[in-house]
């Protein structure tokens, strides 16, 4: 709802530690925020770190908000100390886990905290909103709100306490993070969530937040989506990183048991892989001559290329707590979909499927299923017949996403 032209605008104090230049969900969410709530009379202030040794870049992504006001802050964390000593693109090295499992209090982001805090108490805002993970930054919106009064938005990205990525070890670690996650989820003046199963568990673990917590998934913007030839090779196209939760070995040999059964030739089909990869799984996916990588790519150019496929494929190995942040994208691609692996995470995609979207689940290791599958989508792609889908969330755009999160701000 938007506010009164005669009203000041509100200010809202966004505390993201991921921001452009940095690529992926963790920036994207904030920007389209921040892009969008100056329509419902909110002026937003950005609050993050300065530069850091990182895997994704995405210089185009902060022309969404160029008039937005940016701070940032200094860090002792172990990403600004890589910068710091001259690296600018993250590698893993070997002694990295270590330190992120030994500074998982609630994580190695946690030295931005007081320069955080101190930054913002120089700022001038009326309400203030954190987007985790990191999840160190919601105790830097829980300091600040208990010391000005101004009251909290947590936004959750991720599960905390069931944090897939990164798993909290031991007594010490799970219960220092089970004693913040009280915290915020009883001071916060209301708790946004980007899932269903988030919200669920939150209100499971506290009844009372009931009646201030609401789900507000990331979307799609309409303005980034354009329309573009399909290649004359059959493609199959993954968007997001490679990582350990998301191994593509299983739909690569489906791919691989379709091209020989099908007598295709290298120069017949492609699966491209769009985003990091992690370097444990480059040996695997080069023995493929099919799969062509692109590396990350800016986040408009990363949806063009994606769409500009035969067919989708996303891929989980089933944790309940790992939601795709691109599941709505997917669908808005209009392209059949192919996911590899099933979890409750998925069920904006499952819901979809069912309400009449080309989709098609599949456990993880069922390469016969997809095989089967690609096969169909392949047929139907020689003879000159498109499948296309058509969202059933229409109403998930990022504007409208965000004029739900300016309704709550309006309430208090």
């Amino acid at each position: 709802m938007a506010r009164s032209k005669k009203e000041p605008p509100k200010k809202l104090l966004i505390i993201t530690y991921y921001w452009p230049p940095l690529g992926g969900p963790g920036s994207l969410r904030p920007v389209k925020f921040a892009k969008y709530l100056p329509h419902f009379g909110i002026k937003p202030l950005i609050l993050t770190r300065r530069d850091i040794a990182y895997h994704s870049y995405d210089l185009e992504l902060a022309e969404d908000v160029g008039g937005v006001r940016v701070l940032r802050t200094f860090s002792i964390d172990p990403a600004r100390f890589l910068y710091l000593v001259g690296m600018r693109k993250y590698h893993v090295a070997n002694w990295h886990g270590h330190v992120k499992r030994v500074m998982n209090f609630p994580d190695n982001k946690t030295p931005w905290v007081p320069f955080a805090y101190y930054a913002a108490r120089k700022l001038d805002f009326d309400q203030i909103f954190v987007t985790a993970p990191p999840f160190s930054a919601f105790i830097t919106g829980y300091y600040l709100a208990m010391n000005t009064g101004k009251p909290l938005i947590a936004d959750f990205r991720d599960a905390w306490l069931e944090f897939p990525f990164k798993p909290y070890e031991g007594m010490l670690q799970a219960g220092f993070v089970r004693s913040w996650e009280k915290k915020i989820a009883t001071t916060a003046k209301f708790i946004t969530v980007v899932d269903e199963n988030l919200r669920e568990v939150l209100v499971q673990r506290y009844p009372e937040i009931s009646q201030k917590i609401a789900v507000i998934p990331n979307g799609y913007d309409p303005e980034d989506f354009s329309e573009s030839e399909k290649p004359d090779v059959f493609t199959i196209s993954y968007l997001g990183t490679i990582r350990e939760e998301r191994d593509p070995g299983t739909v690569l040999h489906a791919v691989d048991d379709f091209r020989t059964e099908h007598r295709l030739g290298n120069d017949n089909i492609r699966f491209r892989f769009i985003g990091h990869i992690e370097d444990s799984f480059l040996p695997e996916m080069n023995q493929y001559p099919f799969v062509e990588r692109t590396g990350h790519l800016s986040y408009k150019k990363a949806i063009n290329t994606f769409c500009n496929s035969h067919l989708g494929v996303l891929i989980t190995t089933g944790s309940t707590y790992f939601f795709p942040s691109r599941q709505n994208e997917y669908l808005a691609s209009g392209l059949p979909i192919i996911v590899c692996g099933k979890s409750k995470g998925l069920h904006v995609l499952g819901k979809a499927f069912k309400m009449g979207y080309p989709g098609w689940t599949f456990d993880l290791n069922d390469i016969e299923g997809m095989k089967k599958r690609i096969a169909f989508v392949y047929q139907k792609y020689k003879r000159g017949e498109s499948i296309v889908g058509k969202t059933p969330y229409t109403g998930y755009t990022r504007k409208n996403l965000t004029g739900a999160l300016a309704k709550i701000i309006n309430t208090f």
